[in-house]
């Protein structure tokens, strides 16, 4: 049975929430705990948690949806792809790629309905 427009458009309006909302408050958690000497780790980290931020608000906001979730499906798996290039196990953190393939779902449904940029 096929879903109908209106359950859709409330799937990715609750969806584009969730990722969106959780999007924005890893990364003001993650710049707001920031601190220590300036090194090359640091600024990567910090750099990865604004492009987070960043897509995160657009995402909840409803603009540019499609590249913000694939922007922030970046953001999310480049660390899963080193762990996994140095020897973890691809299940080895589940909570990193549950937001992964949330962030992949936001990029391909889009905005919806309600999104602002329609």
């Amino acid at each position: 049975m096929a879903a109908s427009k209106t359950r859709t458009d409330w799937a990715l309006f609750l969806l584009r929430l969730a990722v969106g909302g959780l999007a924005l408050l890893q990364g003001f958690f993650v710049l707001r705990h920031a601190g220590g000497a300036i090194t090359l780790a640091h600024v990567s980290t910090w750099g990865l948690a604004l492009g987070e931020l960043v897509c995160g608000a657009l995402i909840l906001l409803g603009i540019w949806v499609p590249l913000a979730g694939g922007i922030l499906a970046l953001v999310l798996g480049w660390p899963l792809v080193h762990a996994w290039m140095h020897g973890a196990g691809p299940l080895s953190n589940l909570g990193g790629l549950s937001r992964l393939l949330v962030a992949l779902a936001c990029a391909i449904g889009g905005g919806g309905k309600w999104a602002v940029d329609r």
